[in-house]
């Protein structure tokens, strides 16, 4: 398809990487602290303790588990819970004393080497948050709702230190665990960055909104990202909800048809082209459904379908795709010259690698070597410029 897409990425990916309030279990919670560790307080349902923190009120979920304290002194579970609201308060030297005193009465209890772990990368003291992590990591038990946050903390501090090779490996780890975990794939995105690996990056960023998505409730917007990175079978389910949600919408329509089309299922996407051409006329699936159409080889209905996307094309991005729609469509029947014309004038549009690309082959077609060598060597020259990022 010659769908060309507004990048629905922009602007969301910082967000992403700072972790949100989000519960683990019935009994466990994460929270986010000021530095880089994840915070995680153990409470029990909804206690006024965890209403506090939700609150943001600090100061009183600090008398309410000092009063827990007085009462259990011996509490290792209620240390820990004061360390984590020290911890939000920036109390640090503080929280570490707690921690080391939950350690220091359950010293074989997985959660109090993370907790404290997690302190220790709030004060960016990484070498010691590894350490404590990897205690965790070794005392937990499988099914622990907490392991893989461990990996994914301690990914976060390998890389800190630049372990980046050590820290994908834990994220690896944390996505067996929690597939479905969308800090893990932000956290594997800038590890691949630092890597120099940007399609990789690239791909693990998208997967990463993709779930967040998920995770809100925007199927039609998940569905969306994982169409752009080539997630078809997935994209495909979350647009499935996305259309049970909200039958009326015409993009969800358009999306699940462009999904459909991109796997080669040309009837099924014409069926949901023309469902969201009926609910709103664009100019993208008229083009969609002309090239779905095209494929099939039924060109009059494909040349009906362009015709209409050009009436209601208005920015250059759906110009650029009609016009390039229409070149292949002559070059389909034969067609050499409108086919020249065609593309010369999406390349008028902006110029484009498979556009050159394109055009070089129909030159030859028509004998004329020397523009198709020009065209080949202005394609050769984009590539390069992409190659190299400039």
């Amino acid at each position: 398809m010659n769908r060309l897409k507004q990048c629905i990425l922009a602007g969301l990916i910082s967000c992403f990487l700072a972790v949100p309030c989000l519960s683990l279990a019935d009994d466990v919670t994460l929270v986010k602290g000021d530095g880089q560790g994840a915070l995680a307080l153990q409470t029990h349902g909804e206690s006024e303790l965890l209403q506090a923190v939700r609150a943001k009120d600090y100061e009183k979920a600090l008398q309410i588990v000092n009063g827990q304290i007085a009462e259990h002194p011996d509490d290792a579970d209620a240390y820990d819970r004061r360390s984590t609201i020290y911890s939000l308060l920036g109390r640090n030297d503080e929280a570490l004393a707690d921690c080391d005193k939950a350690i220091s009465l359950e010293p074989g209890t997985a959660f109090h080497y993370f907790n404290r772990g997690a302190i220790y990368e709030q004060r960016k003291e990484y070498p010691l948050a590894v350490n404590d992590y990897t205690k965790a990591l070794a005392l937990s038990q499988k099914g622990d709702p907490l392991q893989g946050l461990m990996y994914f903390n301690r990914a976060r501090a390998y890389t800190a230190i630049e372990s980046y090779d050590k820290a994908l490996d834990d994220v690896k780890q944390g996505e067996k665990l929690a597939p479905a975990f969308p800090q893990n794939y932000i956290l594997e995105s800038l590890i691949y960055d630092k890597k120099g690996d940007k399609k990789m990056a690239d791909l693990s960023r998208r997967i990463g909104v993709m779930y967040e998505f998920m995770h809100r409730g925007d199927y039609f917007l998940a569905g969306s990202v994982a169409e752009e990175a080539g997630l078809y079978d997935q994209a495909l389910a979350l647009l499935n909800e996305a259309v049970k949600r909200h039958p009326d919408d015409s993009r969800v329509y358009s999306e699940r048809g462009l999904v459909y089309a991109q796997t080669g299922q040309d009837e099924l996407a014409i069926a949901d082209l023309t469902k969201a051409l009926a609910l709103k006329e664009t100019a993208m699936d008229y083009n969609n459904r002309g090239e779905c159409y095209r494929h099939l080889k039924r060109f009059d209905l494909a040349k009906k379908d362009y015709d209409q996307s050009v009436r209601l094309a208005t920015d250059d991005s759906d110009k650029l795709a009609v016009y390039d729609s229409l070149g292949q469509l002559a070059m389909d029947q034969g067609d050499y010259p409108r086919a020249v014309q065609y593309l010369t004038q999406a390349l008028a549009v902006k110029p484009y690698e498979d556009g050159y690309k394109l055009r070089s082959q129909v030159w030859r077609k028509l004998g004329d070597t020397k523009k198709a060598d020009q065209d080949e060597a202005a394609a050769q020259e984009m590539e390069q410029r992409q190659l190299l990022g400039s």
